[in-house]
């Protein structure tokens, strides 16, 4: 069952103004309630450019709850279709080329797996989730997978 998670205004943070560097190197982009966890951006040693990722990090913020519906709607047509009560978003790693790193933790078991997007124009392209490498780019025949604001909802 596919479920549009991450989406409350009031929890999201996406307003560059509104983004703050935390001691571990994260930014927080989605704050916890009783039903998801925090979401972060991992800086990953890239500290010294905070203010340049900025865009980036609110970007990311922006989309992670269409990145989130892009692995449910693979995982109901090539898993067991339990992703949203399986795992839950906790931080984003903005890889090189173009590309941003989704990492799920396990709420049922203890497990940890990446799902990774290249960020093609208007697009998000799933090309990895876990071990599933190379994803083809038609796995999703009706593929409406849209990334900078078409205002088109997946799901």
């Amino acid at each position: 069952m596919i479920q549009k998670r991450y989406t409350d205004p009031e929890k999201l943070i996406s307003n560059i103004d509104e983004l703050e560097l935390t001691d571990a190197g994260e930014v927080l982009i989605y704050r916890g309630d009783q039903w998801y966890g925090e979401v972060t951006v991992n800086l990953e040693g890239k500290e010294e450019k905070f203010e340049e990722l900025k865009p980036m990090i609110a970007d990311a913020a922006k989309h992670l709850w269409e990145m989130d519906l892009i692995a449910q709607r693979y995982d109901a047509l090539y898993g067991d279709g339990r992703f949203a009560f399986s795992y839950e978003a906790v931080y984003i790693c903005l890889c090189p080329f173009d590309e941003m790193s989704v990492r799920y933790y396990g709420m049922l078991e203890n497990t940890e797996f990446d799902v990774v997007f290249q960020c093609d124009g208007d697009k998000l392209l799933l090309k990895r989730i876990g071990m599933r490498k190379n994803i083809p780019l038609n796995w999703d025949k009706n593929q409406e997978q849209t990334y900078k604001g078409s205002g088109k909802e997946n799901g």
